[in-house]
């Protein structure tokens, strides 16, 4: 496995990280940087919006400012990376994140479809609806805003300095917890407030001590394994997930409640699955391992550079697939109306597809390559990625590692695949078109894994539709040796089959027939 260390917390409100372009307004400032995890306020960035790309390009004709929606979504994401960075942590955990993008979208969707003529809320339908003569931008702003702030509190206490600042400065009172009944504010409140009530029966375990704690009672299989001194004399079943202890802390199975959580669009977790993975030992599982070898033995820089983009690890799963939201919003000049539906969508999609993912992952309960290859080629010589500057060596197969970290849970479904299919399912239907457009420049020598090394030259990773860059994504582990091709393929097929029920099921909510 590769051991890196953990990317530090945020010092700086106008540092972007490598693939986001933070945006602000002199009158209405809508992503902050967090500075702390102490409740720091956040600070507006100086530089103009730009659209958010990894190039930072911006389509003609591109709304010179984002919407409300837009700047809640990137709030939420910077309230999310502030966290886990200020623990220390190298990744946010996917599932809880997807739920809360998830909740905060469906606060601003509820709130704005009080200001629509035919969208009905998931809580009360059309019964709030307000007349013809409030339908103005200005209602759905506040309505949104103070939706979209009061579900930021539920889920992150430490910041309501930053949040309250940010509500402030987009001309709202944070401290208007009474509202007036049939303002917007008190639309924006109710709705956001029977959303969250709503949620905390839903299986996720969001007031359990500690927060999101396992309600399962799931016990893995096999004892843990120390990351780099792989012990295969204490293995029990080679086949199912072993934690590892990465840095002296040991991995425990991230929510693994998710697989019965209650979904937003699915008729049930299991509603979709995909065919179990290979026997083991077998003929098929065999021939995954040596692929898996043979990849990581003639890792490109191309490949490196997918493997590590695709990590997440600055914007976290499924932080990815919010910019791809917030470039169609720009590429296509979205206003508060098309983004607050796109958003409650996507967000929809993506927590479905952890859910499903993770109904999968519960029910094969599979081993990661980083700990079944080591179990299988022990004691024999193979050729594989040496780890960070050492390139293609030999070495006692027991050593085998990955070339990005693993995080803690198994391997089958790649949450990473569903996520990524989802999305792109659910942007494909609801834009009418898989063309894309975006790209990023990997900078030579900016790997984290082997800084000042790779990629050598600079290496262009371009997606012209999300199509695309679903199966990017989700190739992204299989080439860093944390998934297997049996996770991927499968996992990008079923998360498109739930974006395609999330879409159909939110054009009922936006066409007022559900």
């Amino acid at each position: 496995m590769s051991l890196r260390p953990a990317s530090p917390a945020l010092t700086s409100p106008a540092a972007p990280t490598r693939r986001r372009v933070l945006t602000a307004s002199a009158a209405a400032a809508g992503a902050f940087a967090l500075a702390s995890a102490g409740g720091t306020a956040w600070a507006a960035p100086t530089h103009q919006f730009e659209a958010e790309t990894r190039t930072g390009r911006r389509a003609p004709g591109a709304a010179g400012e984002p919407s409300v929606v837009v700047r809640w979504n990137q709030a939420t994401m910077d309230a999310i990376l502030g966290r886990y960075q200020a623990a220390g942590n190298r990744f946010g955990p996917a599932t809880v994140n997807a739920r809360i993008l998830a909740i905060v979208h469906n606060c601003v969707y509820d709130a704005w479809a009080c200001y629509d003529r035919v969208a009905s809320g998931t809580r009360f339908g059309g019964s709030l609806r307000r007349p013809r003569a409030e339908r103005t931008l200005d209602h759905k702003n506040e309505a949104v805003s103070y939706a979209a702030h009061l579900a930021l509190l539920e889920f992150f206490p430490e910041y309501k300095v930053a949040i309250d600042s940010m509500l402030r400065s987009l001309g709202y009172d944070p401290d208007l917890t009474a509202p007036r009944r049939g303002t917007p504010a008190w639309i924006g409140r109710r709705t956001a407030q029977a959303v969250l009530d709503y949620r905390h029966g839903d299986g996720a375990n969001q007031l359990g001590t500690p927060p999101y704690a396992d309600t399962t009672g799931y016990v893995p299989k096999n004892p843990p394994q120390i990351a780099g001194a792989y012990d295969p004399s204490i293995v029990v079943a080679p086949e199912h997930w072993a934690p590892l202890v990465v840095g002296g802390k040991l991995q425990k199975y991230l929510t693994p409640q998710f697989a019965v959580m209650k979904p937003f669009a699915l008729r049930r977790p299991d509603q979709f699955t995909v065919a179990a993975p290979p026997a083991y030992p077998s003929v098929r599982m065999t021939a995954a391992v040596e692929e898996l070898l043979a990849i990581s033995a003639a890792l490109t820089d191309e490949q490196k550079c997918i493997a590590e983009f695709w990590l997440n690890d600055d914007v976290t799963p499924p932080g990815a697939q919010q910019m791809w939201g917030r470039f169609v919003s720009a590429r296509d000049g979205y206003d508060i109306d098309e983004d607050a539906k796109l958003f409650f969508g996507l967000n929809m999609a993506e927590c479905d597809a952890a859910i499903g993912s993770w109904a999968v992952k519960r029910d094969y309960d599979f081993a990661r390559p980083s700990t079944l290859i080591p179990y299988d080629r022990r004691g024999q010589q193979v050729r594989s990625w040496g780890g960070p500057g050492h390139g293609t060596v030999t070495m006692d197969g027991v050593d085998w590692q990955a070339y990005v970290a693993v995080p803690p849970f198994p391997a089958t479904v790649s949450g990473h695949s569903t996520f990524s299919g989802a999305a792109s399912e659910f942007l494909r239907r609801f834009t009418g078109t898989d063309a894309f457009g975006d790209s990023y420049r990997f900078k030579a020598g900016t790997s984290t894994v082997e800084p000042g090394l790779t990629p050598h030259t600079d290496v262009v990773l371009t997606w012209s539709t999300f199509s695309e860059a679903a199966h990017q994504a989700g190739i992204s582990r299989v080439y860093g040796g944390m998934h297997w091709s049996f996770d991927n393929e499968p996992g990008i097929e079923m998360g498109h089959k739930i974006g395609k029920v999330v879409h159909r099921q939110a054009m009922c909510y936006f066409n007022g027939a559900h």
